[in-house]
């Protein structure tokens, strides 16, 4: 019977520019795992720790990036692991950056790109992710009242 674990966030990073919202996407380098895919920040979460606090840990350690806010997202992106027969829960924020912060990429990226929305759910591989940006971009990045009821900082 498989297990049911939430050990992983995902962070979908987002900025105002020119009246909208862009997403930032990190290509993973083809010699790591799932290279060559565009993906959102993801990582572990350590024992011990909130799955917010890893949150901006990953952001900060994988692009070093501070946010300006960071949000719940209301979204668990949910996916089977085959590998270790579990049913994964991930945890989804999203934060806000400044419009030129300036990103410092994680060895196991080689580029960066920042998307609209339609080219970032072009690009991610998964639909969940897909999923996540969609409900990001309606509910939280072109803000409003409702964003603030999901803002954490």
């Amino acid at each position: 019977m498989p297990k049911i674990v939430s050990d992983i966030v995902d962070v979908y990073v987002f900025r105002h520019y020119r009246k909208t919202a862009q997403f930032l996407l990190l290509h993973r380098r083809p010699d790591v795992p799932l290279g060559n895919t565009w993906q959102a920040v993801h990582g572990k979460i350590l024992p011990h720790e909130r799955a917010v606090d890893a949150a901006l840990r990953e952001l900060r350690e994988q692009t070093g990036l501070v946010p300006e806010k960071l949000y719940s997202a209301d979204f668990i992106n949910q996916f089977y692991d085959h590998t270790t027969d579990s049913i994964v829960l991930a945890p989804s924020f999203a934060a806000l950056v400044e419009t030129r912060a300036k990103l410092e990429l994680a060895s196991e990226y080689n580029d960066y790109a920042w998307c609209d929305l339609e080219e970032t759910v072009a690009r991610l591989p998964w639909t969940g992710q897909r999923w996540a940006v969609r409900h990001i971009y309606d509910v939280i990045a072109l803000g409003g009242e409702e964003a603030e009821f999901y803002a954490l900082t």
